[in-house]
């Protein structure tokens, strides 16, 4: 240990005049770190729910397990609404306003994040919570209402009697301009519910111009001001952290409400390197939020690749742990919400390409580094200097390099009258820290292989979870759960959305998707049932997903009193169009083939059309409906 120490010692003073000299004054404490975390919404967990155990714990605990993972500090979920928000839709826990007056039980039993966030405080108990709109149901009013105001409520209380989940935090609508009357009504209306302690997180803005338009608000609104907790912004990294002077001067945490470094791989993991880092040194951000939590939709729907890990497979239970995940991990396995940043030790230096954060734990005195290099172009090295009451431990010291290795531990510094040096590389993030416990957590059980959809897929749903998407079924818009019939027992798939939502992402009509976009010879076959008047649709062939976009496919429709027509769904070209007999609110089966250039509809067995057209030659399948309530049952694909 001596001849350790002695060397040290050389080489700091060998290199001291060569290296980048950074003092950290222990007494210089800026803003509260608040934790990393991620963003759940848009459909982007859709898939997680269906994977078997024990992958799914495994997953799990890749993202909360404490000293494991990513040990996520943060989780922002969306707080569905029936309506397409970026790669499917998120089910409402009201899909009528008589569900809304008359809440049961099992309506909080819909959808998955509430399940979701049950798993991360499972896992971490201190983990926050927060809740976001992107729209809401078409039974309110008006989003910004007393009525949708009221739903938020009753949402966060439903969570808290049913699901035994708190909610921390309520944003107000993701990337649509707030209504500065409507902010401080929700207040009201949520301390009026005995809901004072969830606190309102505003702004959600993402246009230039816009972004941190809730600052200028607040400064000269005080009631406006006593309503708002936090305010955020989205993308801020996007217009290099400029934030207006009044985000400084309102004396409130500073967040970023969603970030992106999306890519799955070492060049998103550098991206969020640097915003993890630079978020506090530019723009005093204390809470990072990236979209997505987990890749967990298909790679054919919009913005694919936007997590920490890829879970898209659960009928394989194939998983992949991306490098991005060891960066969340280099900062919040190393510091906990309650440490203070420390101001001197946050150094940017641009033209060098590299940066450093320092967070203290003020109880104890612990401290951790965390220096990023994704720009440098050749090693350095740089010489801390310590000052006040900081750990007199050795630090502990994690590394993640480019093509070489991802969150290794590597030998201890041990400082010497308070000073140390460390060289670092280029294109790397390091960690060093006087706490012990961190952990590069690996998979229990040994990953399975990736697998392609099964040829043959069957579901009667009787065997699926009520107010729930089956498996592998994805709602794109619109509110497709399954249900018991009271009377029989027996368990179908319905359509439960009667009127067009308040939208965030525009789309024509509710369905619910299957499959991949590979899929070209199909026989798709399904019971249904028009219980009243309306429309029920089957398509396949889809693809070419994007926002506010028609997709492209084939889609047969047929209307309850026996019209039908086959036609291309984004240009409202009519292959074929006739009539059946009147539907007369029974069950019917329904057939739709398509081999080749041939397609092929049958009802009860009937061929009712035979038609050919070669411009879609692959895409997914999918069940819809019109703004009307549907059943389906013995639902069959078959692929060649």
């Amino acid at each position: 240990m001596k001849r350790y120490v002695l060397s040290l010692a050389c080489v700091l003073l060998f290199s001291v005049t060569k290296a980048q000299k950074i003092t950290i004054r222990a007494d210089d404490t800026g803003r509260t770190f608040e934790g990393i975390g991620a963003l759940s919404a848009g459909a982007s967990s859709r898939l997680l729910i269906d994977y078997p155990e024990p992958y799914r714990n495994d997953i799990l605990d890749f993202l909360f397990k404490p000293n494991f993972g990513a040990n996520l500090w943060q989780l922002k979920v969306e707080n569905g609404g029936d309506i397409n928000s970026t790669d499917g839709s998120e089910l409402a826990y009201a899909h009528t306003k008589e569900e809304f007056l008359h809440p049961e039980p099992a309506y909080f039993n819909r959808g998955y994040e509430w399940w979701l966030i049950k798993e991360a405080k499972r896992r971490n108990p201190d983990i926050k919570v927060e809740i976001l709109q992107w729209g809401a149901p078409g039974w309110i009013d008006s989003f910004y209402s007393i009525q949708n105001a009221e739903f938020i409520t009753k949402y966060i209380k439903g969570l808290m009697q049913y699901r035994h989940v708190n909610i921390d935090y309520t944003g107000i609508r993701n990337e649509v301009m707030y209504n500065i009357s409507w902010i401080k009504l929700l207040r009201k209306i949520l301390d009026s519910a005995g809901l004072s302690n969830v606190k309102i997180d505003a702004g959600d803005q993402w246009k230039p111009g816009d972004q941190w338009q809730i600052a200028k608000d607040i400064s000269k609104d005080t009631a406006l001001a006593r309503a708002v907790y936090a305010i955020n912004a989205h993308v801020p990294e996007d217009t290099h952290f400029k934030l207006p002077s009044e985000a400084f001067e309102l004396n409130k945490p500073i967040w970023s409400g969603e970030s992106h470094a999306r890519g799955g791989d070492w060049e998103a993991a550098k991206k969020e390197a640097v915003i993890n880092n630079l978020s506090y040194i530019l723009a005093k951000i204390t809470r990072v939020i990236y979209w997505s939590l987990i890749t967990s939709y298909p790679e054919f729907l919009s913005a694919p690749k936007s997590g920490m890990m890829e879970a898209n497979t659960p009928w394989s239970g194939h998983y992949e742990v991306q490098p991005p995940l060891w960066i969340y991990a280099h900062i919040n396995q190393f510091a906990k919400p309650g440490w203070k940043y420390i101001n001197d030790g946050c150094q940017y230096f641009k033209k060098q390409g590299w940066s450093v954060i320092t967070l203290k734990d003020t109880a104890t005195n612990n401290y951790s580094l965390i220096i990023e290099t994704m720009d440098a172009k050749e090693p350095h090295t740089i010489h801390f200097k310590l000052q006040g009451n900081l750990s007199a431990r050795p630090l502990s010291v994690w590394e993640s390099s480019f093509k070489k290795f991802l969150f290794k531990k590597q030998r201890n510094i041990r400082p010497f009258n308070q000073e140390f040096s460390i060289t670092v590389q280029p294109n790397s993030i390091y960690s060093l820290t006087t706490t012990r416990g961190q952990h590069k957590g690996t998979s229990e059980h040994a990953i399975p292989p990736a697998m392609p959809f099964p040829k043959i897929y069957k579901d009667n749903f009787n065997h699926d979870s009520l107010h729930r998407e089956p498996p592998y079924f994805i709602n794109y818009h619109g509110a497709f759960e399954v249900v018991k019939d009271k009377e029989s027992g027996n368990r179908y798939l319905k359509q439960c959305s009667h009127k067009q939502g308040i939208n965030w992402f525009s789309q024509p009509y509710p369905r619910i998707l299957l499959g991949d976009s590979s899929w070209r010879n199909v026989r798709i076959s399904v019971d249904f049932l028009i219980p009243d008047t309306g429309i029920v649709r089957i398509a396949s062939r889809l693809h070419n997903f994007s926002w506010n976009s028609r997709v492209p496919g084939y889609c047969f429709e047929i209307h309850a009193d026996g019209q039908w027509q086959l036609k291309l769904t984004d240009k409202d070209i009519i292959l074929k169009r006739g009539r059946y007999e009147p539907l007369d609110k029974k069950w019917h089966h329904l057939q739709f083939n398509c081999i080749g250039d041939e397609f092929t509809i049958l009802i009860d067995k009937r061929q009712i059309v035979h038609a050919q057209d070669d411009q879609y030659q692959a895409g997914v399948i999918a069940l819809a409906t019109g703004w009307n309530v549907a059943y389906f049952d013995n639902f069959e694909v078959e692929r060649e």
